[in-house]
């Protein structure tokens, strides 16, 4: 038996399924016939001999044309490609033209001037961010952060983003902090924590080892290249480029791993868990040097502010992370709770679903609310590196939690059959990892485009050919990186070509440094001197800098030499 056929599943007539095994693993059914709810019993011992019983959703069948010689004979004419379509932007242009006019009706006018009002700059940076992502990937197939960013640039150097209000300045502010808490969470609960136990000794060291030399090596480049730059800000800079980007890196890699390219050695799944460790790398260090900056006192003091924050910032996470797996309590506890077992009904079925859907609300609900405090509040407190790592180390733990308890609950109701814990939890589906999907796609406009509106192009011309200097740190970083990275693999199995691949993957940067710049600029207006002020100008400057230049890149060069420098799989 399959990890498809797993566990006690429930199917009512509109196709919904609910039992310990739908918050983790995925039954797909055999097209047959019947009506009314049934009830698909476990290979415990329940139901038919190979506890099967199968159902047929005949609604599903007549949306999709009436099954086997239907063929949609009874689609309408609005439902068509083109009508459809328009329906759509129309839909968009409507609901656009809405939020506005209820904007120009509850806020006071100076504030939805054009240009010149804060909300309504905000307003229009969020809408044609939005569009220009979705035109740069549907247009040119790149990723659609480019869009969002350069629709940033543009709002800001033709005077069409203006925000001097001291809230809206402070709105900003806020929503990118909530980007960065949700990229944090995100990589917690995407980290496959059976994937790290089988990480071998090469995995680790490309995943650890390119980062921090090119962290090292970026951040003397920008020490000796940027003028006034400290060696603090130097290493700050250089692991906020270290990072790679998953928004670049993963969707590209899925794509050739679906086409069969890179799967004879595992190139792929090899590369996608390595960048989550080194994000987290990136990001921890960050946080922790970001600490030591705007720490107060002697030197002393700022030498154990550092390990300060990592052990605070530990010890947060790994209490939050416990907490979570255990409160709220999970669905079928709830379910187990509030009816017979053995006896099933239409009605019991929709209340189980309600359950799972509110399990899965409060979760999200805590494990983001706690991360945004995390991350705001070791700020508050003089702690800044604590809450970035305590975010992770949280969402990282409560997730393999939620794991572990959907695999221990499936064993129960199957005990007889074996269960491969590390298998099991790679193929189990996080519903609350959705839930931060949603949140991601709703702020990405705002970081990306934030991030763009932060640079300046008659400062641009002023600050001692700053594009030169940035092209140079971030060219002699990915030099650094590149060396390492094929040191990294030798030994491995790799051939040239896979070698060569890996380093082309490894260079586009996006997500990570997006969010992480607008934090360093925020900190530094906030708590810092004009000269960290400054120097997190200039570090923001440099990092945009290396989005526009490597995302682009580095997107075109996995789609085109993946298949030239990757072996296609039989299979």
């Amino acid at each position: 038996m399959s990890n498809e056929d797993r566990g006690t599943i429930v199917i009512a007539n509109n196709g919904s399924r609910i039992t310990a095994a739908n918050y983790g693993s995925t039954f797909t059914s055999d097209r047959g016939t019947g009506t009314g709810p049934v009830v698909m019993a476990s290979a415990a011992g329940r139901g038919s001999p190979n506890g099967r019983r199968r159902q047929c959703d005949h609604a599903e069948r007549s949306t999709c044309g009436g099954g086997g010689g239907g063929g949609g004979g009874h689609r309408s004419l609005i439902d068509e490609r083109w009508p459809s379509t328009v329906a759509g932007i129309a839909s968009t242009l409507v609901a656009v033209l809405v939020a506005w006019c209820l904007l120009c009706v509850n806020v006071t006018p100076a504030l939805m001037a054009v240009p010149g009002g804060s909300v309504a700059s905000v307003f229009l940076l969020y809408v044609v961010s939005m569009a220009a992502g979705r035109a740069v990937a549907a247009v040119g197939g790149l990723p659609s952060l480019l869009g969002m960013m350069l629709a940033g640039i543009a709002l800001q150097n033709c005077g069409l983003y203006t925000v001097t209000a001291d809230w809206c300045v402070r709105l900003v502010s806020i929503m990118r902090e909530a980007a960065l808490a949700v990229i944090l969470i995100k990589g917690g609960l995407e980290l496959n924590a059976g994937q790290l136990r089988r990480l071998s000794g090469a995995v680790t060291r490309l995943a650890l080892l390119p980062c921090i030399f090119e962290a090292v090596a970026a951040g003397v480049a920008a020490h000796y290249l940027l003028p006034d730059f400290s060696w603090e800000w130097g290493l700050i800079l250089g692991f906020t480029l270290s990072a790679v980007s998953p928004a670049v890196l993963v969707p590209s890699l899925l794509k050739l791993k679906r086409m069969g390219y890179g799967e004879e050695n595992g190139v792929n799944t090899l590369v996608i868990a390595a960048s989550s460790l080194d994000d987290i790398v990136s990001i921890s260090a960050f946080g922790v040097l970001l600490g030591i900056v705007f720490s107060t006192g002697d030197l002393t003091s700022k030498i154990v502010q550092g390990p300060e924050d990592v052990c605070i910032g530990t010890a947060l996470g790994l209490l939050w992370g416990f907490f979570l797996i255990f409160v709220p309590p999970s669905p079928w506890a709830q379910v187990y709770q509030s009816q017979n077992e053995n006896e099933m009904t239409e009605e019991k079925q929709v209340c189980h679903k309600k359950i799972e859907q509110s399990v899965t609300a409060q979760r999200a609900f805590l494990l983001g609310a706690g991360g945004f405090l995390a991350v705001t509040g070791s700020q508050w407190y003089g702690f800044p590196g604590a809450g970035p790592l305590a975010c992770i180390i949280s969402s990282f733990v409560a997730g393999t939690g939620w794991k572990w308890r959907v695999r221990k609950q499936n064993q129960n109701d199957n005990p007889v059959i074996p269960f491969d814990g590390d298998d099991e939890e790679q193929s189990q589906e996080d519903p609350v990892e959705k839930v931060f999907e949603h949140i991601w796609f709703g702020l990405q406009p705002v970081l990306f485009a934030s991030i763009g509106t932060e640079i300046k192009f008659q400062l641009l011309v002023g600050d001692d050919n700053i594009i030169f200097t940035a092209l140079m740190v971030l060219v002699f970083g990915l030099i650094v990186r590149t060396i390492v990275t094929a040191l990294s693999v030798l030994g491995t199995g790799f051939n040239r070509n896979e070698v060569i691949f890996i380093n082309v993957a490894w260079l586009p940067k996006a997500t990570v440094q997006a969010a992480l710049a607008p934090v360093a600029l925020d900190m530094a207006r906030m708590m810092g001197t004009e000269l960290d002020n400054e120097s997190a100008r200039r570090l923001l400057t440099v990092s945009v800098i290396s989005i526009l230049v490597t995302a682009p890149i580095g997107a075109l060069g996995i789609q085109w030499f993946g298949p030239k420098l990757l072996a296609k799989s039989s299979r």
